[in-house]
């Protein structure tokens, strides 16, 4: 009897500990596209979505949406499973700057690792992202690879439903 009380107060701490994980999803309201220097609206089908963990390091997220996805890769990714493209993770990002614009709007730009990975497929992209942030809410997203492609993105977003 005494080592179900431990084993019950061992699951609830742990499950407590997972509780706590703050996920937080942001979907794109608007994208833009920059190339050639002149920025333009630009639709994908399907939503855009972000999503940030609290428990992660500072900057990584999670990415879905296969066509702008395979749009930021060039395609150059050759998948077993096409459904590869449908998410990716920046993950191992590195603080470049941080600047803070007239409106109070914290610009936090990170350099790491986009990853794409199921199964056996797997591909990498250096990529440089920017977060607009104002009080604690990311208000934008903006994305470029760090070489090759160089086509910028930058995305309005609001929370998720």
């Amino acid at each position: 009897m005494k080592n179900f009380y431990a084993l019950f107060l061992l699951m609830f701490f742990v499950s407590a500990s997972y509780a706590q994980q703050n996920i937080t999803t942001l979907v794109v309201d608007k994208a833009y596209l920059n190339e050639a220097e002149e920025w333009s609206d630009f639709t994908y089908s399907g939503k855009i979505v972000f999503s940030t963990n609290s428990n992660e390091e500072e900057g990584t997220l999670r990415i879905g949406n296969y066509d702008f996805l395979y749009d930021f890769c060039d395609g150059k990714a050759k998948f077993a499973n096409k459904a590869t493209y449908s998410s990716a993770e920046f993950s191992h990002p590195r603080k470049v700057s941080v600047s803070t614009d007239k409106q109070g709007v914290v610009n936090s730009t990170y350099e790491g690792t986009l990853i794409f990975q199921a199964d056996r497929d797997y591909y990498s992209v250096i990529a440089v992202v920017t977060l607009l942030e104002k009080n604690g809410y990311i208000l934008g997203v903006k994305m470029r690879q760090k070489e090759g492609n160089k086509k910028e993105y930058a995305f309005s977003t609001k929370p998720g439903s």
